[in-house]
């Protein structure tokens, strides 16, 4: 499939990561930053390198799964992490994981010096067809959700079906609703085509 464009920024579907090596190369990023929870850590950084066998240049930056810890703490957390590592505003933060991921680490790159860039890397079906896009980024305060961030658009987005085949049914399911619920808000035919999907 092609890639789409929108708002100045590229996604990506079923590209083997190969367009990366390119945003890599032309930007000539003073550090690489892989932001990743622990689950991710273990099901989907194996898979991230084997698409990206000749690009190990790369720093890990690992935070407890679950949206409880999409919170400021752990923000400020990753910023100093960020700052240990010597992370400058020419640097790359990549987001791979689902939506706590990519709304986390999107707001985390959109603050940090005021800016840096990021990419989205979304490995669940739900971040895939929701968080991961329109630049939506945001952390929780007091148990609201999305109560504080940024609407920061990404260098580009990839969608990897690769990576869903770490996934239980109940995570496919998840985002398989949302699926529906968009058709249902604003395509019929998109609805019609899905629940034929379902009945097979």
């Amino acid at each position: 499939m092609e890639p789409i464009k929108s708002a100045g920024h590229s996604i990506y579907f079923e590209s083997g990561l190969s367009p990366l090596k390119d945003i890599l190369e032309k930007n000539k990023y003073s550090k690489v930053f892989v932001f990743a929870d622990t689950n991710t850590a273990e099901l989907c950084i194996p898979v991230f390198r084997s698409l990206l066998d000749d690009i190990e240049d790369f720093d890990i930056i690992e935070t407890d799964s679950g949206e409880e810890n999409k919170n400021i703490d752990f923000c400020i957390g990753i910023w100093k992490t960020l700052l240990d590592f010597g992370a400058d505003r020419k640097c790359l933060m990549i987001n791979l994981g689902g939506g706590v991921i990519t709304d986390m680490g999107g707001f985390v790159a959109s603050t940090y010096k005021r800016g840096i860039d990021f990419i989205n890397i979304p490995t669940t079906l739900l971040s895939q067809v929701d968080a991961s896009v329109g630049g939506k980024t945001g952390i929780d305060i007091d148990h609201v959700k999305n109560m504080v961030g940024t609407f920061s658009l990404p260098q580009a987005v990839f969608i990897e079906n690769t990576f869903l085949t770490t996934l239980s049914k109940r995570e496919m399911l998840s985002g398989f609703a949302e699926m529906i619920k968009h058709g249902l808000i604003v395509d019929a035919a998109y609805y019609i085509a899905l629940w034929k999907l379902k009945m097979r």
